[in-house]
């Protein structure tokens, strides 16, 4: 399936939230993430589902100053 991952369109064949990551090779613990502009909390991903053109912003901690 289609999806948009911070404005680029990629291919994914998983449709659940935790899988996409690990599929996109996203560390769980160093990101958030929002579907459609919502946030999704990390304790509801194993059940978020994705639908074809969906849109994740992933969004990573930046550490440093």
């Amino acid at each position: 399936m289609r999806i948009l991952v911070n404005g680029e369109q990629v291919s994914v064949d998983k449709s659940n939230l935790s899988e996409i990551l690990d599929q996109l090779g996203y560390q769980p613990e160093d990101i958030v993430v929002a579907r459609n502009l919502e946030f999704i909390p990390r304790a509801h991903w194993d059940d978020c589902i994705v639908n074809e053109q969906d849109s994740l912003d992933i969004l990573a901690a930046m550490f440093g100053g």
